[in-house]
């Protein structure tokens, strides 16, 4: 999860930049630069939480599933390894080639449950994206508030000063203690 919060946290970088013209500075005006801790906003949002948790309840048990295809493999490979040396060239091909289906079945099922496109990655954006949303809203009220015409990412930045962060005010926005 915290690989994947990294990509939605540039993903919500990105889109602060470039999808939210009214942070844009307009050409030629002087514009305030803000800061926020987007990570640490999203981590104490109650409904990240729940989302989290939801989440790891969804994937749970295609873990599990995914645990019981790998030991059955490993006893299979085992067996085979033990069993080996007394089989024909023609059993060991067609035992090899068993294994390997298994091993091929068990890479399909992790794609399609934990890969690029799977269920828990379209269940993690379904989940996300209204949060997300949320907290972008909450971003852009406070920059206008504050007179900021644009907010970045506190990890995206080098230097600044401590008055140009705004995670707590955003926070307040959002009513997160």
């Amino acid at each position: 999860m915290m690989h994947k919060s990294r990509h939605i946290l540039m993903a919500t970088v990105l889109t602060i930049l470039f999808a939210v013209p009214s942070l844009q500075a307009a050409p030629g005006a002087a514009g305030r630069t803000g800061v926020v801790d987007f990570a640490r906003i999203l981590q104490q949002m109650p409904e990240a939480k729940k989302a989290e948790s939801t989440l790891n309840a969804t994937a749970e048990p295609f873990k599990k599933e995914l645990q019981r295809m790998n030991q059955d493999l490993q006893k299979s490979l085992e067996a085979y390894s033990q069993a080996r040396a007394g089989m024909s060239q023609q059993a060991r091909e067609l035992k090899e080639k068993d294994l390997n289906l298994k091993a091929q079945g068990m890479k399909k099922y992790e794609q399609e449950k934990f890969g690029r496109g799977g269920i828990v990655q379209k269940k993690e954006q379904e989940l996300i994206t209204p949060i997300r949303q949320k907290l972008l809203t909450a971003i852009q009220s406070v920059a206008q508030k504050e007179g900021f015409s644009l907010v970045l990412d506190k990890q995206a930045m080098v230097y600044g000063a401590a008055d140009t962060d705004i995670t707590f005010k955003v926070m307040n926005q959002l009513n997160i203690k």
